[in-house]
């Protein structure tokens, strides 16, 4: 399969619905308190210019502010966890299970792992970071 820089990603119910145009960063793995509790385990993270977002479907887009720093976006009928947005910025992070397969995407590290839950362990074949890794 050819790579491309165009992507589509949804939520389960399909009331939010983008396109991507140009290149999505690889993923990161947020282990985090709040991806903790707002994915139910750690975050896989994927991100671009937020003027590369086409929204084809944003009915049931809402967005809660997770912190003085950020807020998240996501659906409020099947409740995906969509987006990241950090406050002032030109980039968003979307959850890269909701990018439409094949994403040619691939894992470069783990970040926030001090709050890496117990019943897990992370891959010595990956950067592991205390905090955020741009």
């Amino acid at each position: 399969m050819k790579k491309t820089n165009n992507h589509s990603a949804k939520c389960l119910c399909g009331g939010i619905e983008i396109k991507i145009k140009g290149k999505l960063r690889n993923v990161s793995n947020c282990h985090c308190s709040q991806c903790m509790k707002t994915h139910g385990n750690f975050g896989s993270y994927t991100s671009c210019e937020y003027r590369n977002l086409l929204f084809i479907s944003n009915e049931t887009l809402k967005w809660y502010k997770s912190s003085q720093a950020a807020k998240r976006g996501f659906c409020s009928r099947c409740g995906g966890s969509f987006f990241f947005k950090k406050n002032g910025s030109e980039k968003i992070s979307i959850s890269a299970g909701m990018i439409k397969n094949p994403t040619y995407l691939k894992t470069y590290c783990n970040i926030f792992t001090k709050g890496k839950m117990d019943y897990y362990k992370l891959s010595n074949k990956l950067p592991n970071y205390y905090k955020y890794k741009k």
